[in-house]
């Protein structure tokens, strides 16, 4: 069991996990799974998470596309409402080192960027960061700095995800 699943579990939430491969390259099994979840009464909200390199514009134009794979009754129990890129601050180098593609395609097709970690950065790191993530994103997009471990001074203001963050 993954350590988000069991957290999100134990806050009384069903949690499906998929193994075996990329969602990328599972297409029929996220289209059958997310027609699946469909038909619970009660389904509130999907979150998919794709776990380490996942391809974010290939899994943006799947999940673009899943509507017209669907019959209409399960099209009408989803809404496309936010693709969320989280990155890492104190890691940004070296990713950007490493896999820049991923990177800069995770930033290129998020409607909200959330610069994570920035109270283990410096501030030189961060502003340099900030301009670098800044040049990838789409106009309409939104970057916000966040901690999960520390609470900022900055003011919070509540996003569009239901969650506290700061601006940037």
């Amino acid at each position: 069991m993954q350590i988000d699943g069991a957290v999100i579990r134990a806050g009384g939430h069903e949690v499906v996990e998929i193994y075996g491969g990329c969602l990328c390259l599972m297409r029929d099994d996220l289209y059958q799974g997310l027609a699946e979840l469909a038909q619970m009464p009660d389904l509130g909200w999907v979150i998919i998470e794709p776990s380490g390199i996942a391809d974010a514009e290939r899994m943006s134009r799947l999940l673009e596309r899943f509507p017209r794979t669907l019959g209409p009754a399960s099209v009408a129990q989803y809404h496309l409402q936010c693709r969320l890129s989280i990155v890492d601050a104190v890691r940004y180098r070296l990713l950007m080192r490493s896999v820049p593609h991923l990177i800069r395609a995770s930033v290129r097709v998020a409607d909200v960027v959330l610069l994570n970690k920035i109270d283990a950065a410096k501030p030189s790191d961060i502003e340099a960061i900030k301009a670098d993530i800044r040049k990838n994103m789409k106009p309409t997009a939104v970057l916000r700095r966040v901690s999960a471990k520390d609470e900022l001074a900055a003011p919070v203001t509540r996003d569009v995800l239901g969650m506290d963050v700061h601006n940037v």
